[in-house]
């Protein structure tokens, strides 16, 4: 190619719009939401009874801890693709939802004798939960991916990983109006562990595939 037709192919795409990585993010985290759902819908259902469960506190933390962690990785998401973006005071987003938990479990903790903890805490098909909660957020980490591929991530294991935060978050968001269990303490180990598996999925599979 001649300099003179480099120096216009370059001018022509600056000069092109471009769509902010703000909005991509955003619409990447549509879509996962919605293969989330789809994907929920297809291989489990509502538990019985969910109306009544709406009006329990312990149901609905679930669903508090879950959307603050949603919000907050996507958040940090969106500074995550960009090149120039370096941590500071805004990781202290990713505390809200470990903050939700806390004082979620204290109250249980307070109201229930402490012979109930441990048995609480194991509860029931704890094992259903770290299987599921990461097939439900295997597709939308895959669009989160590949919405933050089309920024430059200057620390792709660490964008790898919030953007697995996000996805755990949707999946447990839908997850939990399967779940039985309520208990705090049940979500502060087995909910927690499927978490931090998608989060180290994605750290994984980001420090690969954000590279650049």
């Amino acid at each position: 190619m001649k300099t003179e037709d480099l120096i216009n192919t370059i001018a022509a795409d600056a000069g092109a719009p471009r769509v902010s990585i703000g909005w991509t993010v955003g619409v990447g985290a549509a879509g996962a939401f919605v293969v989330g759902g789809l994907v929920f819908f297809a291989l489990l259902s509502m538990r019985p009874a969910l109306g009544a469960s709406l009006g329990d506190w312990h149901f609905l933390m679930k669903w508090v801890f879950s959307m603050t962690l949603l919000t907050t990785a996507l958040l940090l998401v969106v500074g995550l693709a960009r090149p120039q973006w370096t941590p500071g005071p805004s990781m202290y987003l990713l505390l809200g939802a470990p903050l939700v938990l806390a004082i979620g479990i204290a109250a249980e903790m307070t109201s229930l004798p402490a012979k109930f903890w441990m048995p609480t805490m194991i509860g029931t098909k704890a094992l259903a939960c770290l299987i599921l909660v990461p097939l439900l957020a295997a597709l939308p980490l895959a669009i989160m991916l590949l919405a933050l591929r089309r920024g430059a991530p200057a620390r792709p294991a660490l964008a790898g990983a919030v953007a697995g935060l996000a996805s755990a978050g949707i999946a447990t968001t839908f997850y939990a109006t399967h779940c039985l269990n309520d208990s705090p303490l049940f979500l502060g180990v087995w909910y927690v562990l499927a978490t931090a598996i998608v989060a180290g999925a994605g750290a994984l599979i980001g420090a690969r595939l954000l590279r650049w």
